[in-house]
């Protein structure tokens, strides 16, 4: 949970707590990953365990991460309940 809370805090900090898509800043925000999404990278790296996730440097890596507000990340087909 601690390499989530500083991947999320280094997206803001980059993004300047500011959402990519629409420009709001603040708010209720929420880091995505992009372009290839958490469930994507789970698979691809073949993780299965807490202890793995942990160790995938590409999981954690802030170039895979955008800053959205929600309203911006409910529209995407990135946020998980629009996963396909």
């Amino acid at each position: 949970i601690a390499k989530y809370v500083q991947w999320r805090t280094s997206i803001y900090k980059r993004d300047n707590y500011t959402c990519v898509l629409c420009g709001k800043r603040g708010g209720k925000i929420q880091a995505d990953h992009y372009p290839k999404t958490f469930a994507t990278l789970l698979e691809e790296y073949k993780i299965t365990s807490i202890k793995e996730a942990i160790s995938c440097e590409s999981l954690w890596n802030i170039e895979n991460g955008r800053t959205l507000c929600l309203p911006c990340h409910i529209r995407t087909d990135t946020y998980a309940k629009n996963l396909k």
